[in-house]
Parts: structure tokens; sequence; C-alpha cells
């Protein structure tokens, strides 16, 4: 058996063992804009809501450094939680028309005020 193995082991003898702590989500602060990172969820401050950045569905935005006729739209898809009802509910908001800009769940509006370039990031309005 190798030391780390040894002192692995001597750790658990003592009945303590350290468990790894799940970070909890960033706050989002209603009448306030957050910015999501992909794949990063956020808790709408004194609310039973979540918001999570699941994915950039599509994008048809003009290019920086590009002349485009017309602006094109971002997609992006969110899922929406209320942790203490176990209910979930996906949705997709647009950047520009034709689709909706703004969702509401469990009585909170989340609005969609910006995509970055790369998609990697968007900023929501909640209230």
């Amino acid at each position: 058996m190798g030391i780390g193995t040894a002192a692995a082991l001597a750790g658990c003898a003592g009945g303590s063992v350290a468990l790894a702590q799940t970070p909890r989500p960033a706050a989002a602060e209603p009448g306030q804009d957050v910015v999501i990172a992909r794949g990063q969820e956020v808790q709408v401050s004194g609310r039973d809501l979540t918001v999570r950045y699941r994915d950039l569905v599509s994008d048809s935005r003009c290019k920086p450094g590009r002349q485009c006729f017309v602006a094109g739209d971002a997609v992006v898809s969110l899922i929406l939680t209320e942790p203490g009802r176990g209910e979930h509910t996906s949705v997709q908001l647009h950047t520009d028309r034709p689709g909706p800009h703004e969702t509401t769940y469990s009585g909170t509006t989340v609005r969609l005020a910006d995509v970055t370039t790369t998609g990697d990031r968007i900023t929501v309005h909640v209230s």
C-alpha cells in the first residue's frame, strides 16, 4: 500500500470524512441585470427560482466588423426551476423578432437583455 493510500485510510479511520460541498449559485437581485455564463445558474434573491443559461441555440446576428442589412437574431435556451417545488420549464428567448424576449415563471419575469458576440455569456433582467 502506498503512502497516499495509507494516509487516506488513516484520515477515514477517525470517522470524520470531509464531503465536497456543492457550490451555491450566484444571486440575482430582482429589478437588476445579471450576467450568466453558459452552464451557470443564478438564484433569484427572495424567490424560489433559479435561472440556468443552458445554451446558445442559434445566432444569425451580424458579426463584428461586417456590414449587414439586418441585425439578425440570437436565440438562447434557459431552464427556470422552482427548487422548493421540484418544478422546472425550458424556454427559448430571442434578441430580436420574431421570438419572445421575455418570459414569466413562478411570478418572476426574465428578460433577455444581451448576448455576448461569442455567446458564452448572457445578460438577463429579472423582475
